[in-house]
């Protein structure tokens, strides 16, 4: 059974937080292991990132223990993904977290954590690299990298935007480009899949 989880900006909102513990049983999260996935956050140069300490504040806030929150970049070394009840894929960089994947082969690794029943919660660039593209964070991530091509993982069939609430004009302007699903993700919300 998958269970993907998107978010901008984390799990937050209440209501939110109990469609999420239908998945996860409440009681138990403590005893859960997370993967905690930074490597996007890499890709942002010279910018506060003072957003990741509230994330990951709002992964404790779940009730996930601390000990049990293992912090990883692709490409550090290998892993047994296999032994976390849950990935966490941290926002950042989209096209940085994107070749960091397509390097390591971690495409592969992500679509059978997710078929194999691991929960994947994605925050920003972590729901956007889900779609089938990731072309449409191109007005708000750095290129640096120089990518050419923008397709996602396509876990997800259509175009995935974080930080929908504060993007309107460009939402409106997307619509009318494509004929694809658009799946909009607001900073207090997300989608449970």
């Amino acid at each position: 059974m998958k269970n993907i989880i998107l978010t901008s900006c984390g799990i937050i909102d209440e209501e939110f937080k109990n469609n999420f513990y239908r998945i996860i049983n409440k009681k138990e999260i403590k005893d859960k292991k997370v993967l905690y996935i930074t490597t996007a956050a890499d890709g942002e140069i010279d910018c506060d990132k003072s957003w990741m300490d509230d994330e990951y504040k709002t992964i404790l806030n779940l009730g996930f223990e601390e000990k049990n929150i293992y912090e990883y970049k692709i490409g550090e070394k290998e892993i047994n993904i296999n032994k976390f009840d849950v990935i966490y894929m941290m926002g950042g960089n989209t096209f940085y977290l994107m070749d960091m994947i397509r390097k390591y082969n971690f495409d592969k690794i992500i679509k059978n954590t997710i078929n194999n029943g691991i929960i994947y919660i994605g925050s920003s660039a972590g729901s956007e690299i889900l779609g089938n593209s990731i072309k449409y964070a191109l007005p708000f991530d750095k290129n640096d990298i120089g990518m050419k091509d923008f397709t996602g993982l396509k876990l997800i069939d259509g175009i995935i935007i974080p930080h929908a609430n504060r993007k309107e004009d460009f939402i409106n302007k997307v619509k009318e480009e494509i004929s694809e699903s658009i799946y909009l993700l607001y900073d207090e919300n997300g989608i449970i899949i």
